[in-house]
């Protein structure tokens, strides 16, 4: 039996770029170091992953739209341009952000009992480009040119060590440009939800919040830049999260 897309009730199958096409046409990456859960790392030399567990109606219709309104933005900061982001440029990358996140979330299986968000939530991103509730995205610089897709769940609790929720991650990192986006889900409607904690570090200067919008603009980019290596490695924006088991990633290795 066919298994319906992503998004709509189509079938699926059409061969959808776990990164875009056109971020691929803008530099060579290279091989890609890969590993899906507890899965051996592998070598990938075509780093052109593509995913089919969606259609092609959506594929080449609102999804390639959605890319299309996003090349000047986030084709600029790849390129490593400065630059504002009003509220439009904001909700738009934090839409392709959690699209992103919703297909990387896809290649878990999509039988796969830990797959994050719901279809109720994939639906709504076709129809409107409306983004989850209970969800935090950002946008960040990294020294160099990478590329570089992560994810991984994590369990939330309350005070009493009760559990109420799960969250999902997911970094992306494509050339200069690094988005993160954290999203919950609780497992009873009208549970009050603790303030999320992460690792401590120095996020109000590596990290510009995007989403839920706090500003008119948002500049591009912050203060302080990921580094490949040391205090301000990337690997702590990965891990900032990481209180269970990873479910996914997918990373290059740096690129000289």
């Amino acid at each position: 039996m066919p298994i319906p897309c992503l998004f709509c009730d189509n079938d699926s199958g059409s061969k959808e770029h776990l990164w875009p096409k056109w971020i691929h046409e803008r530099k060579d990456f290279g091989p890609l170091n890969f590993q899906l859960g507890g899965s051996e790392n592998k070598i990938i030399p075509d780093p052109e992953i593509k995913v089919k567990t969606v259609c092609r109606v959506c594929n080449n219709g609102w999804m390639s739209t959605l890319e299309a309104d996003n090349i000047p933005t986030i084709g600029g900061m790849l390129q490593d341009i400065s630059m504002p982001l009003d509220e439009a440029q904001q909700k738009s990358v934090a839409a392709w952000s959690i699209k992103t996140a919703m297909v990387s979330d896809s290649m878990k299986g999509r039988a796969a009992p830990n797959q994050f968000y719901s279809r109720d939530e994939r639906v709504k991103m076709r129809i409107s480009r409306e983004i989850p509730p209970r969800t935090l995205i950002w946008i960040a610089r990294i020294d160099g040119v990478h590329l570089a897709n992560f994810g991984t769940d994590f369990a939330l609790f309350d005070p009493q060590k009760e559990r109420i929720g799960m969250g999902s991650v997911t970094t992306i990192v494509a050339g200069h440009f690094v988005t993160q986006a954290v999203s919950v889900h609780v497992e009873k409607e009208n549970t009050e939800i603790p303030e999320l904690a992460c690792k401590m570090g120095n996020w109000n200067d590596l990290l510009a919040q995007i989403w839920p919008i706090q500003k008119p603009t948002a500049q591009w980019p912050p203060r302080v830049s990921f580094t490949n290596g040391g205090p301000q490695g990337i690997a702590y924006l990965m891990d900032r999260w990481r209180m269970g088991k990873a479910v996914q990633k997918v990373i290059r290795a740096p690129k000289s």
